[in-house]
C-alpha cells in the first residue's frame, strides 16, 4: 500500500549492520555480497542529497526507503548481477529479487504472458532488457538508479562502466603489465575479505587465476571439483590444484539430483530463464561437511577478457537475429518455432529490434557493443543464478565484478581480445606453471612444452579406450551431469514438463519435446536437445501453477 513499505530480509551474518536509518528519517539498506567492509553511515550526505554512487566492487544494490515510506530509490551495480522483479498491484507496487515473490503478489495466470519475453526464453534461455514472462512486471536495468513513486517508475543510467579507446595505442608490453595488475588487485581485493575461501575450480582460465592469486597471497583455498572423473574439467582442475599446493577434492553428484533439486529451484528462481543449476545446488549441499568459507567464482571473467567476440560478430553481422549467441548456444531455432501456436514471425521481428536496440545503446566500437550485449544478456543471467545459489549456502565474492577492471577490459583495442589473446600472454608471463597445463579454454596450453608434446603424439596412436590414465584429458570431454541424471531417473528428472504435458500442448507441438527426451535418453554426446527441453520446463511449470491455483 502507498504509504507503508514492508522489507523482508534474508542473509548471513549481522543483518543489522545492512540497515541505517539516515538523519531525514528514512532507511539505507546494503543488499548483496560487495567487497571489503561496508558502512553505509560513512555514505549518508552522498545518499541524503541524491549525488550517490555505490563505492564498493562485487554484487551490489542500495536501497533508500523515504520517511513517509510512499517512494524508493534504487541503485544497482554496472551489470545488474541481482534481479530486482517489480510490478504494480492494485493502488501498491511489489519490488523482490526472488521473482516468484512478485509473480504470487500480482497473481499472474497464463493469460498474462508476454509473448516476445517468452520467445527469447524458448530461443536464448534467458530474457532481454527489462522483460519477463509476464506482461506487467519488469526487472531494473544494469548500472541504473532506479526511483518508485506515488505516480510512476522510472530508471536512469549512470554509465559507471563504459566502452573507451584509451589504451588503443598502448604497447603490448604495457597492456600485459596492466591486465596482470589489474586482474591480481582485483582478485586480491575480494579474497583479502575473509581468511578462507571455496573455489569451484574448472579447467578454464578464471578460477585457475582466482586460485593462482590465492596462492601468491597464502590465502586458505579449498579447491573443488564435480562432475565425470575423466572429464576435461575435473582432469585439469586436478593438476591445477597439485601445481598450486592446494587441496582438492572430487564430488560424484548423486544421479538423482534433478529429482531432489528441480522443485526447489523453481521456488527460488521461478520463470525467471530456463530451468539450468541443480547441479550446483547438489555441489553445495556436498560441501556441507566440508571446511568453513564462502566461495569465490570466476564466472563473469571470460567475457571481460575477450571470449566468444568473433561468435557474436558473425550472429549480429546484420540486424534482424533473433539470438544473442550463435546456434549452439539457441535452445530452440526460428524454424522450430513454428511448431508454436503464436505469430513467431512479428515476434522475432520485435526481438531482434530490441537486441539492436540494445546494441546502439552503448557508445564504442562495434565490437565493444556485442560485448556489453553479452555482458547483460547471458553472462548476467547465469552470473545471477550461480552467485545467487553461492550466497545462499556459504556467502560468495565475484572478483571480476570490479569496475576498474572492467573498465581496462574495455578500453581495449580488439586484438587484445580476440582469441583472449592479452590474457594469453599474462598467463605466460605471470603464471607459467599454469600456462603450461591445458583445459577448456583452447584446444592446445599457452605454453607447450616437450613432455605434452610427447604425450599429444603417442594419444594420437592410441585408440580412444586407451585415453586415460597418463592420457587423460587429451580428448574433449565436457561435463554432462544433466543427462547423466535424467538418463539414469528417466522423466521425473525433468519435473514439471510431463506434469503438464496437455497445458503445454496447447502452445507447441508436444511431438518435438517428445523428440529431445528421447535423444537425450539415447545418447549424452550432444547438449542441445537438454536446452529444449529447460527452456520449455520453464513454460511448464508456469502453466502447471496456474492450473493448480485455478482448482
Amino acid at each position: 500500500m502507498l504509504g507503508e513499505t514492508n522489507l523482508e530480509l534474508w542473509g548471513h551474518g549481522n543483518l543489522d549492520e545492512r540497515i541505517h536509518t539516515l538523519s531525514d528519517g528514512s532507511l539505507a539498506v546494503l543488499i548483496g555480497s560487495p567487497h571489503g567492509k561496508v558502512h553505509l553511515a560513512d555514505k549518508q550526505d552522498d545518499l541524503l542529497v541524491g549525488k550517490f554512487e555505490i563505492p564498493w566492487d562485487g554484487r551490489v544494490i542500495v536501497l533508500r526507503i523515504s520517511p513517509d515510506g510512499k517512494g524508493w530509490t534504487m541503485w544497482n551495480d554496472w551489470l545488474g548481477s541481482i534481479p530486482v522483479f517489480h510490478a504494480e498491484i492494485g493502488q501498491g507496487r511489489v519490488a523482490s529479487t526472488l521473482e516468484p515473490v512478485v509473480v504470487a503478489s500480482a497473481g499472474y495466470t497464463p493469460d498474462d504472458f508476454f509473448l516476445p519475453g517468452m520467445l527469447s526464453l524458448l530461443v536464448n534461455g534467458h530474457f532481454l532488457s527489462d522483460w519477463t514472462l509476464y506482461d506487467g512486471m519488469k526487472t531494473i536495468p544494469p548500472d541504473s538508479v532506479m526511483i518508485w513513486d506515488e505516480g510512476s517508475f522510472r530508471a536512469r543510467s549512470l554509465v559507471t562502466v563504459q566502452p573507451s579507446q584509451n589504451r588503443w595505442e598502448t604497447s603490448w608490453n604495457d597492456l600485459v603489465d596492466e591486465m596482470y595488475d589489474l586482474s591480481y588487485k582485483a582478485i586480491a581485493d575480494a579474497l583479502q575479505a575473509r581468511p578462507a575461501w571455496v573455489v569451484p575450480l574448472s579447467a578454464g582460465l578464471d578460477s585457475r587465476l582466482i586460485a593462482a592469486v590465492g596462492a601468491d597471497l597464502g590465502t586458505d583455498l579449498q579447491l573443488y571439483a564435480w562432475g565425470e572423473r575423466d572429464s576435461t574439467d575435473v582432469v585439469y582442475s586436478h593438476k591445477i590444484a597439485q601445481t598450486l599446493g592446494y587441496p582438492w577434492k572430487h564430488f560424484d553428484l548423486p544421479g538423482d539430483f534433478l529429482v531432489r533439486y528441480t522443485p526447489q529451484w523453481a521456488d527460488m528462481f521461478g520463470s525467471s530463464m530456463h530451468f539450468h543449476g541443480m547441479y550446483q545446488m547438489s555441489f553445495l549441499d556436498l560441501l556441507d561437511t566440508e571446511p568453513d568459507g564462502p566461495i569465490a567464482t570466476g564466472f563473469l571473467g571470460d567475457m571481460l577478457s575477450g571470449a566468444s567476440i568473433g561468435v557474436m560478430d558473425k550472429v549480429h553481422a546484420s540486424p534482424g537475429s533473433c539470438q544473442i549467441f550463435n546456434d549452439w548456444y539457441v535452445d530452440w531455432n526460428v524454424k522450430e518455432l513454428n511448431s508454436l501456436k503464436m505469430p513467431v514471425e512479428d515476434v522475432c521481428k520485435m526481438i531482434a529490434s530490441t537486441i539492436e536496440g540494445q546494441i546502439n545503446a552503448v557508445a564504442g566500437a562495434r565490437f565493444q557493443k556485442l560485448i556489453f550485449l553479452a555482458l547483460w544478456s547471458r553472462l548476467r543471467f547465469f552470473n545471477i543464478f550461480q552467485s545467487t545459489l553461492c550466497d545462499y549456502w556459504r556467502g560468495v565474492a565475484d572478483p571480476f565484478m570490479n569496475r576498474e577492471y572492467a573498465r581496462f577490459a574495455l578500453s581495449l583495442p580488439r586484438v587484445a581480445l580476440e582469441d583472449r589473446r592479452l590474457l594469453a600472454d599474462v598467463f605466460r608471463r605471470y603464471y607459467g606453471r599454469l600456462a603450461v597445463i591445458p583445459g577448456t579454454y583452447a584446444k592446445e596450453p599457452f605454453i607447450l612444452t616437450g613432455k605434452y608434446l610427447v604425450k599429444r603424439r603417442i594419444v594420437e596412436h592410441l585408440p580412444p579406450p586407451l585415453h586415460h590414465g597418463p592420457f587423460a584429458g587429451f580428448d574433449d570431454v565436457p561435463l554432462r551431469m544433466d543427462i547423466d541424471s535424467i538418463q539414469a531417473t528417466g522423466s521425473d528428472a525433468l519435473w514439471p514438463l510431463f506434469d503438464a504435458w496437455d497445458q503445454i500442448s496447447e502452445w507447441l507441438d508436444v511431438s518435438l519435446l517428445d523428440q529431445a527426451f528421447q535423444e537425450i535418453m539415447r545418447s549424452k554426446d550432444d547438449i542441445r536437445p537438454l536446452r529444449k527441453l529447460q527452456s520449455i520446463q520453464t513454460l511448464a511449470y508456469r502453466l502447471l501453477d496456474a492450473e493448480r491455483v485455478s482448482l
